[in-house]
């Protein structure tokens, strides 16, 4: 958990300052904001937050997971989506492949955020780090169901949708052979879009097309290895 910490340097001293985490964060994102994350560097915020560039240490291991905490603000508008969607879902395929629009769809707008997130950090509990979040951005807490809690505590993608896969087995959808199959088709076939945007970079307005031609590919591929599959 964060504990409030704060950085007290001797009056007089060029660097001093009363900082937390949360003023590190806050200051990450307001320049991600304004500049992207390529102006993001040790020295800016230490420029920025006047105190030295080796302060940073005292409250990150390195400068990524800084970027880490100051990107979880990315997810918000992938959350709210859930949980509007959920509400749409008709069965089980529904949310599995309804759970992979919202995340692609986020994921394809905000690909160094996603980036940052889920591939930069791959060791940090996603359950634990937005618990820690919450704590220092009460303001930015959205309300999910039980469900869509246990889920998003899943910390990698490939992680989450196989703990999908694993429902569809239950439900009597497709074998469990057979779902491991399609979760590692499924995920490696997002990480080709992903990287493809990464690279390529995607206009706002092709979005939302790429997403639907995304799911539309991952219909396909489901429909090759279920036992019982309605199409949506």
């Amino acid at each position: 958990m964060f504990m409030e910490e704060t950085e007290v340097k001797k009056p007089g001293s060029p660097y001093f300052k009363c900082l937390s985490r949360k003023d590190y964060v806050i200051k990450a994102n307001e320049i991600i904001g304004k500049e992207g994350v390529e102006a993001i560097s040790i020295r800016r915020i230490a420029a920025e937050l006047g105190c030295s560039s080796a302060s940073m240490y005292r409250y990150f291991k390195n400068l990524d997971e800084l970027l880490f905490y100051a990107q979880l603000d990315a997810l918000t508008d992938y959350i709210l989506d859930l949980s509007k969607r959920e509400k749409e879902w008709k069965d089980i395929w529904d949310m599995h492949f309804g759970i992979w629009r919202s995340y692609a769809l986020e994921a394809f707008k905000n690909p160094k955020a996603f980036e940052i997130i889920f591939y930069r950090n791959i060791d940090k509990d996603l359950e634990e780090a937005l618990k820690e979040y919450y704590e220092m951005f009460p303001e930015a807490i959205v309300l999910v169901s039980p469900f869509l809690k246990e889920m998003l505590e899943i910390p990698g993608y490939y992680e989450r949708d196989y703990h999908v896969c694993q429902m569809l087995v239950k439900k009597g959808k497709i074998t469990a052979e057979n779902a491991k199959k399609l979760n590692h088709m499924i995920c490696t076939l997002f990480l080709g879009y992903f990287k493809f945007i990464q690279e390529k970079g995607i206009r706002d307005d092709e979005i939302l097309g790429m997403t639907e031609q995304f799911i539309g590919e991952c219909r396909e591929i489901a429909s090759l290895y279920a036992i019982d599959f309605t199409s949506w």
